[in-house]
Parts: structure tokens; C-alpha cells; sequence
């Protein structure tokens, strides 16, 4: 009896350790039948599964293919950031003058705005109300005593050259998800324009802007169409205040919003300042008054960098992640640009042991199609964060299934909800998924998945979802 015992004691083991050897093989077959699919024939996708404890490798697929990355990227400039900048970085607004007070408040000289990069001031996603800005800019006024300013508001944007890299397409760069940084970034970058449409084929009216005044010429070419979608693209860069609009609306729409690139945002954040002085009965003369010494009066900080990249990563904001790209290339090299922020980067990586060799990184955001990442690159990231001290800041960053951010509506009544925590990246036949899986078992896996050239994004999605369950489930 106890011999028999002992077989089947054996026997039982002998099955536990070949399926604990097998589990591997049986994910790297669940990957297999994956890029196998007819879907993806044409397709390069770059696959790696790993264990962030041990770093082992559990699947992969193509990992020293370069791919486009899209939005994926903003893990790549957000870590970084973390890592060099600080979780408690601020961004530094400074309001000088080079003027002096009298007693009876008036400031004879003129005000300087002095940005220094700040991607949030006066944005939608941190100050949701209105001319927030210009209202907190007229009680430090009234705080210093200041009633009336014999010269000007000066917006100082010096802080960069704002520029847009040569490999961003046409297509992108006056529309609001290409909208560059600025000295002096304000509102996001964006404008609205309001249209009305009507019958299907026939041309639309553009209404009116917000901000009402622009710098700029449009030349609408919009119609409105059957289809309920946007399908309307703002043609122009920064060179130039001219704007084609071009493609569609929905139809018998009254005011239909299409948001486009800034091309002068000191413009409006000046706009917004001059109004809130005037409804505080704060006067403006706009004299001509010779500049002296400055000196400061007060400072507009921005949120904390933690805040910040988690908005960038939720929300998937090209902007903010730009705007890290160029303070990063500051704080490294001693100035703010997209080379230098792009060294930076490729720099940091290479000192942390993951090789950049086999990498091309053109902006921070990943709007550009040149960017070229490999899966074994983001694999190696994503496992160096989680055992990082950044880990918790970095993770409670990305979406989360059936949640939050771009996967909010991911997973949704799967065991995915909850458990499947990733940063998404899409541009026109590229979907990008990277991050960390908890699974049934309770292990912590790292995810990476790149797809360059599919051919259905319905039958990705189902395909994509069935993975993941499958991968929570081993």
C-alpha cells in the first residue's frame, strides 16, 4: 500500500514539473497562434513575454525588429523623465518687471511672462475653468499692490525654438495631436474651429474660433457626409498662418468642433491676460517704457511631474510628452530641443545597460513614422521600471482595462479588467500595446506587442483580447 502511495506520489510530481516545464512552450504556442493569423500576413510584429522578477523570457517574436512604436514611445520620454527629472519637478513660469510700484499701485514699466517649457499652463487637463490663468494672474497682481501697468504685457517664449521635426507628415502638423512645444506653451496648443453642416455632399460654414481672434487664414474645403465621424484635416504648419481644411463632418450639425495646432500661443495667453486685467479694473496704458533691470514679482508652477506623466500616458498627450523630451535634452545637455532630448534619452538607456543601438527615436511623443523601436527594447524597459523605485509612480501612469485611459472600454466583462495595465500606441496600421499583466496565479508579467501593417482592426482587437486572457490564465 505505502509502494503504491508512493508511485502515485511520483507519479502526481512528475505530472506537476512537466507542466511547470511546459508552461513556456504553451505560451510561446499562444503567441505562435497569434502572429500565424491571416490578419497579420502582411504584417511585422514584435512580441516579448517575460517575468519581471526573474527577467525570464516566456514568448517572443521578431524582437530585434525595428518598429513603429506610435504612442508606445511616450514610455520611453516618461520614464526618463521620471528617472532624471524627478516625480516633484516643476515647470517654472516666472512673471517679472522691469519696472518699480508707486504707492498708488501703479507699476510703471511693463510685466514679463518668462516661460521655461511649462506643457500645463492653462491646460484643459489641469485647469479646467475657463481663463483660470488670467484670473490667478490678476490676484498676484492685486496681492503686490499693482492697479494699473503704464507699459505692456511681454510674453517671453525664448526658452525654445519652436519647431516641428522634418519626419512629423503633413497630414498630422496642424491638427491638435500635432501640436509642438513652445516657450510659452498655453491651453494645450489648441485652437477650435465650429462648423455647421448640412446636406451630405455639399460644402460647410465654418461659424466661428475659440479663441475668437487667430492669427490665421482658413480655406475650408470641408463637406458634410452620411458618415458620423470627424473625418476633417487641418493642412498648414508653422511657417505660415494659411490653413487648408480638407475632408468631412457629420451632417445637419449647428456646431460641430474641429481642434487644431496654435501657431502663436503667447498670442492667446496674452489675449486672456489683457481680459482678465481689464474685467478686474486693473488698466493697461501700453507705453512705451525703455526695459531696465528685471525683477521678479511672482511664479506660475506647473503640477508635479508625476502628474504630469500620468496624464501624458492616460490621456496619450503629444504635447506633454514633446514638452518632457525638450526638458529632459535641457537638464542633460543644457538645452531644449529635439536632438538634444533624443541624445539625452539614447544616453540614459545606454548607462542603465539596454543597448539603443538598434533604436531611431525622431520626438518623444511618437507622432513621427520614422521612430523605430524593437520589442526587446520595451521589454527591458518595462522590466527595469518595475523593479525601479519609480515602479508604483511609473505603473499607476498606464491605462487600465476596463478602467481607465485608452483601455477604459479594453477587456470589458473578461478577467482583463483590472489586471491588464498598459500603454496603447495607434497611427494608421500600427496598434501597440505595452505593460504588465497580473495573473490568475498572481505572477506579474511584462507585455510587449508591436504590430507594423495589419489589415483589420476589428479582428485585432478580438485577437489581442484573446491573447491577453489566455496569458492571464497560464
Amino acid at each position: 500500500m505505502n509502494k503504491f502511495l508512493v508511485f502515485i506520489m511520483i507519479a502526481f510530481w512528475g505530472i506537476s514539473c512537466s507542466a511547470q516545464k511546459s508552461s513556456p512552450r504553451k505560451i510561446q504556442e499562444f503567441v505562435q497562434e497569434f502572429v500565424s493569423d491571416s490578419n497579420f500576413y502582411t504584417a511585422g510584429i514584435g512580441i516579448v513575454i517575460s517575468e519581471v522578477e526573474s527577467g525570464k523570457i516566456l514568448a517572443q517574436n521578431q524582437v530585434h525588429l525595428g518598429l513603429i512604436p506610435a504612442s508606445t514611445q511616450k514610455l520611453i520620454t516618461t520614464a526618463t523623465a521620471l528617472d532624471l527629472l524627478g516625480v516633484n519637478y516643476q515647470f517654472t513660469t516666472n512673471i517679472l518687471t522691469d519696472g518699480s510700484i508707486t504707492k498708488q499701485g501703479v507699476l510703471n514699466g511693463n510685466i514679463i511672462i518668462k516661460g521655461s517649457g511649462d506643457p500645463t499652463l492653462g491646460s484643459k487637463y489641469f485647469y479646467p475653468k475657463g481663463n483660470a490663468i488670467g484670473t490667478l494672474f490678476v490676484k498676484q497682481l492685486r496681492e503686490k499692490g499693482i492697479k494699473s501697468i503704464d507699459g505692456n504685457i511681454i510674453i517671453d517664449d525664448t526658452y525654445l525654438k519652436a519647431s516641428i521635426p522634418p519626419s512629423w507628415i503633413w497630414e498630422d502638423i496642424g491638427n491638435y495631436y500635432g501640436a509642438i512645444p513652445h516657450g510659452v506653451s498655453y491651453r494645450d496648443n489648441l485652437y477650435t474651429i465650429y462648423f455647421k453642416s448640412n446636406k451630405p455632399g455639399n460644402l460647410t460654414q465654418i461659424t466661428r474660433t475659440d479663441p475668437p481672434q487667430l492669427d490665421l487664414q482658413f480655406e475650408n474645403k470641408v463637406i458634410s457626409s452620411a458618415e458620423n465621424r470627424d473625418l476633417a484635416y487641418i493642412f498648414g504648419g508653422n511657417t505660415s498662418n494659411k490653413r487648408i481644411i480638407e475632408g468631412s463632418i457629420p451632417k445637419y450639425k449647428n456646431d460641430f468642433a474641429v481642434k487644431g495646432a496654435m501657431l502663436s500661443p503667447k498670442t492667446f495667453l496674452l489675449e486672456d491676460l489683457e481680459q482678465a486685467c481689464l474685467k478686474s479694473n486693473i488698466t493697461i496704458q501700453h507705453q512705451t517704457i525703455k526695459a531696465q533691470n528685471k525683477t521678479p514679482l511672482f511664479n506660475f508652477y506647473s503640477p508635479d511631474l508625476r502628474e504630469i506623466v500620468h496624464t501624458t500616458n492616460q490621456k496619450s498627450v503629444n504635447l506633454f510628452a514633446d514638452h518632457l523630451l525638450f526638458e529632459i535634452g535641457n537638464q542633460q545637455l543644457g538645452k531644449a530641443g529635439w536632438e538634444t532630448g533624443i541624445k539625452a534619452i539614447k544616453y540614459f538607456w545606454k548607462e542603465q545597460g539596454i543597448s539603443t543601438n538598434y533604436i531611431r527615436l525622431c520626438d518623444g511623443s511618437g507622432l513621427s513614422h520614422y521612430n523605430l523601436v524593437t520589442a526587446e527594447f520595451f521589454d527591458q524597459l518595462l522590466r527595469y521600471m518595475y523593479k525601479s523605485k519609480l515602479r508604483n509612480d511609473f505603473i499607476s501612469s498606464l491605462p487600465v482595462a476596463g478602467k481607465s485611459g485608452t483601455l477604459q472600454h479594453f477587456g470589458k466583462n473578461t478577467p482583463l479588467v483590472g489586471n491588464w495595465k498598459a500603454k496603447t500606441g495607434s497611427m494608421t496600421g500600427v496598434r501597440t500595446f505595452c505593460g504588465y499583466i497580473s495573473t490568475k496565479k498572481g505572477k506579474i508579467l511584462a507585455i510587449t506587442i508591436l504590430i507594423n501593417n495589419y489589415t483589420s482592426l476589428h479582428s485585432l482587437s478580438n485577437k489581442l483580447q484573446k491573447l491577453l486572457i489566455q496569458l492571464y490564465n497560464s
